[in-house]
């Protein structure tokens, strides 16, 4: 899971060297829509916060060309790109980087060419993700964003993650929250805490996940913040799935699946009910596995995240193979393989060939 562009207040102040406004372009009423949107966000109302930013946009319609037309546009992107729509929310990171480009606004380059990884990541394309992260974290560095250089390294430890790299994602996850905690960014430090604890599930240390979960909940609790409580909710569920406990993993995928749905969140839903059908296999629920896993494929594919939707049809296929459906699994388990090799991740695809091989 990748950190977000939660930090709208820090960002909406005017960059150094642009005044706040400018006469005629409306843009002291475009940023109290921002802000309107932001609290908006923050709660889990995504429609309204999405016509907020489009009201904020039509207002500088036509105005000279500013950062603050970046910033908005790469705004409104991570608001898409956080309920699943990726190609919706590339097309405004794309405009916000070539706005910035134009202007010579270098945080705001910097802060578009870390979305834009973002993108590159959730579809799988690993390599492109990686220099484009390194590109914004040298501008951001080049730029004086250490709130950005650090959030960016954030993203790269979870990349690390998904690699198999657990000792540079340890390290990274360490020293960015210690950056973080010390500019008061709260929202990033639950988000590396939240990174920490699925770390820590890994490697079987279940006390210290949940420990770093408690804390992470008790930041998101304090801001209100609906995202912040979706994501940590759905880590309490594989913690308690993990130590056993299917009660308590039931609960907490509860929460996730009504905060997503809520906030209609497509990939908050796949990723939720994905914990399900673990949940109700476990249960020996097979048949109600079969269809939260088949919903969740569904959702993984509409918001274009490769690494979710291999994992997710490897578990539908073993979920079709438990209910003797062996046709249909190996279907499932081929799609599988053939993701994970596009991903460039060799054990994974060997694991599933191991699924269809005779005999298995």
């Amino acid at each position: 899971m990748t950190s977000r562009d939660t930090h709208l207040r820090r960002d909406a102040r005017p960059p150094h060297g642009y005044p706040a406004s400018r006469p005629g372009t409306h843009a002291q009423e475009a940023r109290e829509l921002v802000t309107r949107a932001r609290d908006h966000q923050r709660r889990g109302s995504i429609a309204e916060a999405a016509v907020a930013f489009e009201m904020a946009l039509a207002l500088i319609d036509g105005a000279p060309t500013s950062p603050l037309q970046a910033d908005l546009h790469r705004w409104h992107g991570a608001l898409l790109f956080d309920t699943g729509s990726t190609s919706e929310a590339e097309a405004l990171f794309r405009r916000s980087l070539e706005t910035a480009q134009f202007i010579r606004y270098s945080i705001g380059i910097a802060r578009a060419q870390a979305a834009l990884a973002r993108v590159a990541h959730r579809r799988g394309d690993f390599a492109a993700a990686r220099r484009q992260y390194d590109d914004a974290s040298l501008n951001a560095v080049a730029s004086g964003d250490h709130a950005l250089f650090a959030r960016v390294e954030q993203d790269i430890g979870t990349l690390s993650t998904v690699m198999g790299d657990v000792e540079d994602a340890t390290q990274r996850f360490r020293l960015i929250m210690r950056a973080l905690s010390e500019a008061g960014d709260d929202v990033g430090v639950a988000w590396a805490l939240d990174n920490i604890a699925h770390l820590r599930v890994q490697r079987g240390r279940l006390d210290e996940a949940r420990g770093a979960i408690a804390e992470a909940l008790a930041i998101a609790d304090r801001l209100s913040d609906a995202f912040l409580k979706q994501r940590l909710s759905a880590t309490s569920a594989e913690i308690a799935f993990a130590a056993g406990d299917a009660d308590e993993s039931d609960a907490a995928c509860g929460r996730a699946l009504s905060i997503a749905s809520s906030r209609g969140d497509r990939l908050g839903r796949a990723q939720a009910l994905r914990l399900r059908a673990r949940i109700e296999g476990r249960r020996g629920a097979t048949d109600q596995a079969i269809k939260s896993l088949d919903a969740a494929r569904a959702l993984a594919a509409q918001s274009e995240d490769l690494l979710l939707g291999a994992r997710v049809l490897a578990e539908f296929g073993d979920a079709l193979a438990a209910r003797g459906e062996m046709e249909r699994a190996r279907t499932a388990w081929e799609q599988a393989r053939a993701a994970y090799a596009r991903l460039g991740m060799p054990p994974e695809s060997m694991a599933v060939t191991r699924r269809l091989s005779p005999g298995s």
